[in-house]
């Protein structure tokens, strides 16, 4: 933690916020008690279930040549955002919390540090909690993303 999110412009951090603020949030329910988990890389977080299903069909439309113009577009609707490993490396603890298991997907909620450096000595902090629709399968273990190795 602690390096700037390389992944979002300053327009597509404010769209990102505005997204994450507008999904609802739930209560936290366990994963498993005690387990840690964070997200895969390019790991799609949507405001619906059906936004996050919408997501993977667009994406799988556009294959690899399409795919920044249907992640801008997704954006810019408010529906989705792809969260990356930069990002990924930049979720503060308690991690990502699942909120609710629907249908193979998990509603879940994060929140990420953006630093901002203003002077040498000087920085400016923003945390943006997201919360939203991502797929079960792109709920890893944290301890195993960090080291490389199950967690015993």
């Amino acid at each position: 933690m602690g390096r700037p999110v390389t992944g979002m412009t300053g327009a597509g951090r404010r769209a990102a916020a505005a997204l994450a603020f507008g999904l609802a949030v739930a209560s936290p329910l366990a994963a498993q008690e005690g387990e840690l988990l964070t997200l895969h890389d390019r790991s799609w977080l949507c405001a619906t279930p059906e936004d996050y299903a919408f997501a993977l069909v667009r994406a799988e439309e556009a294959g690899p040549a399409g795919a920044a113009a249907v992640q801008a577009e997704l954006l810019e609707s408010k529906q989705c955002i792809l969260i990356v490993e930069d990002d990924i490396e930049d979720i503060m603890a308690p991690f990502v919390e699942v909120l609710e298991r629907r249908d193979g997907r998990a509603q879940v909620r994060f929140t990420v540090e953006f630093y901002k450096r203003i002077e040498l000595l000087h920085r400016n902090i923003t945390r943006a909690t997201f919360s939203g629709w991502t797929g079960d399968d792109r709920l890893r273990n944290y301890h195993q993303w960090l080291t490389g190795k199950p967690q015993d």
